[in-house]
């Protein structure tokens, strides 16, 4: 089967309907961070995929993200390039680590973020 966007998009929309969920259930920022990093994730990789690419980690699809939509096409600002690697690294820390030093504050500030890039995302494939 051959991925499109719009397979992308429709994960990306399922991750932002967890959040919301979650938000109204009062769980931990760690799962948060987890749908929002993969909400985010997707779109990126709708992006790519609308641009012929098809990055196989997850490094590489933040790294494309920079090289590609931001340096190279100027899709994105600068803010947004980076927002894929930034969330990578909290969720990362909120799947692995004992201690986090963010809270439901910084995760409200990144949802905000992240719904920004993956609306400017849509805006892109569609």
């Amino acid at each position: 089967m051959s991925e499109t966007p719009g397979d992308f998009l429709d994960l990306t929309d399922e991750a932002v309907e967890d959040i919301e969920k979650m938000q109204d259930s009062g769980v931990s920022v760690r799962p948060l961070y987890n749908r929002l990093y993969y909400a985010v994730f997707y779109s990126a990789k709708a992006a790519l995929h609308a641009e012929g690419l098809e990055p196989k980690t997850h490094r590489g699809t933040a790294s494309q993200v920079f090289q590609v939509l931001f340096d190279e096409k100027e899709l994105i600002e600068r803010d947004d390039a980076i927002l894929l690697q930034r969330l990578q690294e909290k969720r990362d820390m909120a799947d692995y680590e004992l201690e986090v030093n963010f809270d439901h504050g910084d995760f409200r500030e990144d949802l905000e973020n992240g719904l920004r890039f993956i609306e400017t995302i849509k805006k892109i494939v569609e």
